[in-house]
């Protein structure tokens, strides 16, 4: 009972402290979902709405992507290729995203039975790159893709090797083709219910085929902006009025930096260039003395040449451009001295050894022997015996478990596989066989039956020593020397920008730096700087303002030095009215503007091209000018669109009132205007027509992508 009076007396402070445990207990848990949701968070690619993508889903979409390129090509992506493809599975997902948004809201979906249909039909797009599938009018052909996975159900567990390969490989293309299709028929679906709101109408149909089809001929007398003499004064009032006026045209959807950087590209020095042509010129006094190919073999092998030896006869175009001009002239023997060629920055040493001609196609069919050496021995006496007694190829084949089927294979073909011993050996049977002859491949045997051969051309065997003239390590290391004690010196962008160029160093301005972009230095026209991801991570994560990066070494051949400063960071938004390119944007227009008023009052009252000529305008023609084309003049070099507009309105041998455009004043006079030769069709241009109204329509969907909070963190891998 005292116990129980004295727990009483403490009821507050239990209540207390019973409730801080529970809140404990409720924040632990709390945390670890913070935790949970942040790690999700931090493996995201990036966010569309509220529909993120992880790296891993995004790893998968990019590998089915890449898988597709290199089945459809045969061709194994370079790094650039690599990159356009992350950045097509990006693009794809965004707008799917966009789009399935919009059809959830309306209730858009795509049925089994639709789905069923767009198969039969055969005409989608998603479908045509399914070409194993391809039936006599050129479509997909829907029975076909029915066999294929009837019979995949029934031979994969007994397939092997190449065949299950085959088959396999076929069956993951009909997956993410279907994949693909599904989206496809959403995608179709809301773009036709967003093609309904664009409606034309006969009488727009012909006006807009009279835009196009009348034309005008007229005088135009120019007054360019840049001509003119007269100063203008430019405020901060002016251009803040204008930046209002244009502000949507500032808008940024995803966060810029500015940056500035210095790319130092390592080259070979003149030691390295001495030491590269005394070690060509040994090379080539080998090759002179060399006799046979298994010695021009081993020399080719023994240096820095990056191409290999072929001990084939291999046509002209399988070598390097300069290789192929040369080899035409040689004769059978003779050693080209080591030559320098700019265009690839390498140095070269030519011996050919023979000339020969040999055939440009040929029609071939095999049967492959395997097995323990004396099955194989057994099998390849047995199937030579019944072919000399007059068995049917395809017969014998069959036996074995094979095809037998003639192929034809052009020397290109063969010449691809010339760095690799058994694909020589195979090549040169079919070269110099005709009739059946045995190869042995890794121990087993390939009987083959060289059938018929077209075509002749030269061939050529050759020993080519190709090496590029690179740099040391001494001469790299000296330059990351010269590199970190500039940096030592000067520990900010500020410092780095005053000092760069008494150093021998160019500091690169560039402006509104993107995550998008893969590389430091690219745009629209250079790859940039390859290898710079973590330099990219480092402006958008780490980075400061005025801060300097660490020196990265990249470039393709780790030949690039480079080193990164943060000038600005611009946020989602709109960029500011002083930003620099904002503000040189402004001060253009304002320019033009201010610049046409001037023109305005130096024309007003001008009646004639004589008289604007002698105010100093350029007088040229314009010929067939049309409402539906912006004119592009001369004088000014600038599209003018008013004076479109100005010259549909015009009467004949009138001159107008002065035009103010973007780059010049202008008075016109129309000489004719000129109805074309083409018929009205008022179907095709009510499409037309609507079409064009489409088009003005495509802003709406970036108002999707506006609205659609749009993450983008591909960087970050």
């Amino acid at each position: 009972m005292y116990a129980i009076q004295n727990i009483r007396k403490l009821g507050p402070w239990l209540v207390l402290i019973i409730g801080l445990g529970l809140f404990a207990f409720i924040a632990e848990d709390a945390v670890r979902v913070i935790q949970t949701t942040f790690n999700l968070s931090r493996n995201d690619v990036g966010k569309v709405y509220s529909e993120s993508l992880s790296i891993q889903e995004f790893q998968e979409m990019v590998n089915d992507e890449t898988e597709m390129y290199k089945l459809r090509s045969g061709q194994n992506l370079t790094d650039a290729q690599q990159d356009q493809i992350r950045d097509q599975v990006w693009n794809s997902f965004v707008v799917y995203q966009l789009v399935k948004h919009e059809t959830d809201k309306l209730g858009l979906y795509v049925s089994e039975a639709e789905f069923q249909q767009a198969l039969q039909d055969g005409t989608a797009q998603s479908l045509q790159t399914l070409s194993m599938f391809t039936g006599q009018s050129g479509h997909f052909d829907f029975s076909a893709l029915q066999t294929f996975l009837k019979q995949y159900k029934e031979i994969r567990g007994k397939a092997q090797g190449e065949q299950l390969e085959q088959i396999e490989t076929i069956h993951k293309m009909w997956e993410y083709a279907q994949k693909q299709l599904r989206k496809e028929l959403l995608m179709n679906k809301y773009q036709s219910l967003f093609l309904g709101t664009a409606l034309s109408n006969p009488v727009v149909a012909e006006m807009s085929f009279n835009d196009r089809n009348n034309t005008t001929t007229a005088v135009v007398a120019a007054l360019p902006y840049a001509a003119m003499k007269d100063k203008v004064e430019v405020s901060d009032a002016d251009l803040k009025s204008a930046y209002d006026k244009y502000k949507e045209d500032f808008r940024i959807d995803q966060e810029l930096r500015d940056i500035k950087y210095i790319d130092v590209e390592v080259t070979a020095s003149a030691a390295d260039k001495k030491a590269l042509d005394e070690e060509m010129k040994g090379i080539y006094e080998k090759l002179v003395a060399a006799e046979k190919s298994e010695d021009c073999a081993a020399i080719v092998g023994g240096s820095k040449s990056v191409t290999r030896f072929a001990d084939m006869p291999l046509s002209a175009n399988a070598f390097p451009m300069d290789i192929r001009q040369r080899l035409d002239s040689m004769a059978s023997g003779q050693t080209k001295a080591p030559y320098l060629n700019a265009q690839d920055n390498t140095v070269n040493t030519i011996k050919l050894i023979s000339k020969t001609s040999t055939a440009d196609s040929i029609l071939y069919r095999g049967i492959f022997v395997q097995g323990d050496e004396a099955t194989i021995q057994t099998r390849q006496d047995s199937i030579l015996k019944a072919l000399a007694a007059g068995a049917k190829f395809k017969d014998i084949a069959k036996k074995y478990g094979q095809q037998g089927d003639s192929t034809w294979v052009t020397s290109a073909q063969l010449e691809a596989g010339a760095s690799q011993p058994d694909n020589v050996k195979f090549a040169k049977a079919l070269y110099e066989g005709n009739g059946v002859s045995v190869v042995d491949i890794q121990g087993n045997k390939f009987i083959i039956d060289v059938m018929q051969k077209k075509g002749s051309s030269p061939k050529y065997l050759a020993a080519v020593v190709k090496c590029n003239i690179d740099f040391s390590k001494e001469t790299y290391n000296n330059a990351m020397n010269k590199m970190n004690l500039f940096v030592s010196k000067n520990n900010d962008l500020a410092a780095v920008v005053k000092a760069a160029a008494k150093e021998g160093y160019n500091v690169v301005d560039c402006k509104n730096f993107s995550a998008s972009v893969h590389n430091i230095g690219a745009n629209g026209r250079m790859p940039g700087v390859a290898g710079t991801k973590e330099a990219v991570r480092w402006v958008f994560d780490d980075a400061k303002e005025g801060q300097i990066s660490k020196i990265y070494e990249c470039g393709d051949a780790n030949n690039h030095i480079l080193l990164v400063g943060l000038d600005a960071v611009h946020k989602k938004g709109y960029l500011p009215y002083d930003n620099d390119q904002v503000k040189e944007t402004l001060t253009g227009i304002v320019t033009a503007e201010k610049k046409g008023e001037i023109a305005a009052k130096q024309l007003n009252g001008v009646k004639t091209i004589a008289a604007a000529q002698q105010k100093g305008c350029v007088v040229d023609t314009l010929k067939n000018s049309s409402f539906f084309q912006t004119p592009f003049i001369g004088s000014t070099q600038a599209p003018e669109a008013k004076v479109a507009a100005a010259l549909a309105t015009a009467k004949v041998g009138q001159v107008t009132a002065p035009v103010i455009g973007n780059a010049g004043a202008y008075l016109l006079q129309v000489l004719s205007h000129d109805k074309g030769t083409a018929k009205f069709e008022k179907e095709m241009e009510t499409n037309m027509a609507a079409q064009q109204i489409m088009q003005s329509l495509q802003g709406a969907f970036q108002g999707l992508a506006e609205k659609a909070n749009i993450v983008d963190h591909r960087y970050k891998f």
